[in-house]
């Protein structure tokens, strides 16, 4: 029994500092959680070790300024102020009246044997009026006509070809016999100029098959400044 006792005052020590440390352990618990909800509730206190960064001041309301209005008056009329411009003289150049011409019409062409199968049907070219191939009249100068075989029925979808130069303006063309219908089921027609315009030798027109063989021999062209003569009418007829 005597040992049981002399262990008593051991065990009330023991006891005593495990309540202290439990008590400190609590105390310390409280401040932290007194800290933490400080620092929650203002981030800004000065033992928060990781503050936010400060915001910069903010702008203030905007303050009404006070506008004028603006009246018109009760009727309003814009001024329009006049410039005169740069002043424009034109230039009168005096040309002399186009003289018109008086050239014989070309004699017939005589077509002369040769080893293909098409000529010029006797009798062309026949100089004439622009009265019917279009509503230009003497504003246009052309050259147009028909292909026909050996028994005079027309020919369609030959190609006619043109080349050579009038007045400068360079030209190589073909057109299709029957695009012209206005000549004829095989007719064809050429523009060649907006005015009846003179020339000898410098166009030339020749017939031949869609892949370009040769089936005349080149026709070279007299045009005549004239408006009675601004159209020529080029017949071609199968000789073989």
């Amino acid at each position: 029994m005597d040992d049981i006792y002399e262990d008593r005052p051991a065990r009330n020590i023991g006891g005593f500092i495990l309540n202290l440390l439990t008590a400190v352990v609590l105390l310390a618990t409280l401040a932290a959680g007194l800290v933490l909800g400080g620092v929650f509730l203002n981030p800004y206190l000065p033992f928060n070790p990781y503050p936010p960064p400060t915001l910069p001041a903010t702008l203030g309301w905007p303050t009404a300024t006070n506008t004028p209005e603006i009246h018109l008056p009760p009727t309003w009329t814009p001024t329009i102020t006049e410039t005169s411009g740069p002043t424009q003289t034109p230039t009168i150049t005096a040309t002399p009246p186009p003289t018109e011409t008086t050239t014989p019409p070309a004699e017939p062409y005589t077509p002369t044997p040769t080893g293909l199968p098409f000529s010029i049907q006797p009798g062309s070219p026949i100089y004439m009026a622009n009265s019917f191939v279009n509503a230009l009249g003497c504003e246009w100068m052309g050259v147009g006509g028909q292909v026909f075989d050996m028994n005079g029925a027309p020919i369609a979808g030959l190609s006619v070809h043109l080349e050579g130069q009038l007045g400068g303006q360079p030209f190589d063309l073909n057109a299709l016999t029957g695009s012209a219908g206005v000549l004829g089921p095989s007719g064809y027609v050429f523009d060649l100029s907006d005015r009846p315009t003179a020339s000898d030798g410098t166009l030339w027109l020749q017939l031949q098959d869609t892949a370009g063989i040769d089936l005349s021999n080149q026709l070279f062209l007299t045009t005549i400044e004239s408006c009675e003569q601004n159209f020529l009418l080029i017949n071609w007829r199968q000789v073989r």
